[in-house]
């Protein structure tokens, strides 16, 4: 009873206001809003690709029209080799390239040159091009050193390119929905950003308990010190909820975006995360003694833990002693976990998952009710 008492203290505290409401109800459902609403129109759009073709024969030529018939690529033929590269370095288009003069020539002789290809950084449109470039030259060359063993090479070149081009044999791609969304990843990191703010605002709310003595006065009542912890947990754990359920239903069903894994499963890894960050609030809310201290607590706790738990990128791609850190963050686990959601498992496979988070969670609560208690001197003072 007397942790309900103090959790619907701090729920009112927090969100008992407008202030409380626009800070950590609807700023994060607009943040998340925004990144889908960018993202998911940014994907549907094809990729810009300038080209040059600088071939005179006829192979150049049957590359650019394989090419666009990609619909994820928007083609479209540079003024010069300096425009080419300018767009790619200002993000006006994904990558280029530029077939060389003397191609065709090239091929038919046997040794063919190479298709140069710029790009600013590494992106799935900008290897799948150069993929494209690289299959098409193969494809090229051996249909060319066929025709030469046939003896047939100069009166059928053109032929084979004009088959070739009629794709007779044709693919069809379908997308089942399985793998993760292009915005999961993005869109779930700075959710997890807006529930860690609920640290900082949690730690504020106990260093002015300890200020105004009322922490004092309430562990000299007839209170044990897990019911006062506990109060404070559920109160931030109950906004957080509130936080998490209003992302998730006004992202799913008023912006219609399918995040391709279901609702439950999702907004039960994401409540068994939100535990463990207020098994953190506990914790860092006993160790901090000064209101001064919060303003450095983002910049040294949360942020930290969001960039080392790979909420902007993944975690495969940071150095290994990095990568080994990382498990000794919750946001690690849960980004796994929902990516792993993504792509077909099930919640009885995120056990270990799940799991951690919530060891995290009783770890961390069960420090932070010790060290909740107000030191002798503070009772003193």
């Amino acid at each position: 009873m007397n942790s309900l008492i103090i959790a619907a203290n701090l729920t009112k505290r927090t969100i008992g206001n407008w202030k409380g409401v626009l800070l950590y109800i609807l700023v994060p459902a607009m943040a998340v809003s925004l990144i889908i609403g960018l993202l998911g129109s940014d994907r549907d759009r094809p990729a810009a690709i300038p080209y040059i073709n600088a071939d005179e024969g006829e192979t150049g030529a049957h590359i650019i029209r394989e090419l666009s018939r990609d619909p994820g690529f928007a083609l479209s033929e540079a003024r010069d080799l300096e425009a080419l590269k300018e767009s790619v370095l200002t993000g006006k288009a994904v990558a280029g390239f530029v077939i060389p003069s003397g191609f065709t020539e090239a091929v038919l002789a046997g040794s063919p040159l190479a298709i140069d290809h710029f790009e600013r950084a590494m992106s799935e449109e900008s290897f799948t091009l150069r993929i494209d470039l690289q299959q098409a030259v193969v494809r090229i060359t051996e249909s060319t050193e066929a025709l030469r063993a046939a003896g047939v090479l100069g009166s059928s070149f053109s032929l084979m390119l004009e088959e070739t081009e009629k794709h007779r044999v044709s693919r069809t791609l379908t997308d089942y929905g399985w793998g993760e969304k292009e915005t999961l990843g993005l869109s779930t990191g700075i959710m997890i950003l807006f529930v860690m703010a609920l640290i900082g605002h949690s730690v504020s709310l106990i260093l002015e308990d300890r200020r105004l003595y009322t922490m004092m006065r309430m562990y000299a009542a007839p209170v044990r010190a897990f019911e006062i912890a506990l109060g404070n947990f559920m109160g931030s754990f109950l906004v957080g909820s509130l936080q998490i359920l209003i992302l998730l239903v006004f992202t799913r069903y008023a912006l219609g975006f399918d995040y391709g894994l279901p609702f439950g499963p999702h907004l039960l890894v994401m409540e068994s995360f939100l535990l463990s960050v207020m098994g953190i609030a506990s914790a860092v809310g006993g160790l901090v003694r000064s209101k001064e201290n919060i303003s450095a607590l983002n910049s040294v706790v949360s942020m930290p833990m969001c960039l080392l738990g790979g909420c902007f990128w993944p975690v495969s791609i940071m150095p290994e002693s990095m990568q080994k850190l990382a498990s000794f963050v919750p946001q690690s686990w849960v980004m796994d976990a929902v990516k792993r959601l993504a792509a077909g498992q099930g919640l009885s496979d995120l056990t270990l998952h799940l799991g951690v988070l919530l060891l995290f969670a009783a770890v961390l609560l069960g420090f932070g009710a010790v060290i909740l208690k107000p030191a002798a001197r503070e009772a003193a003072s």
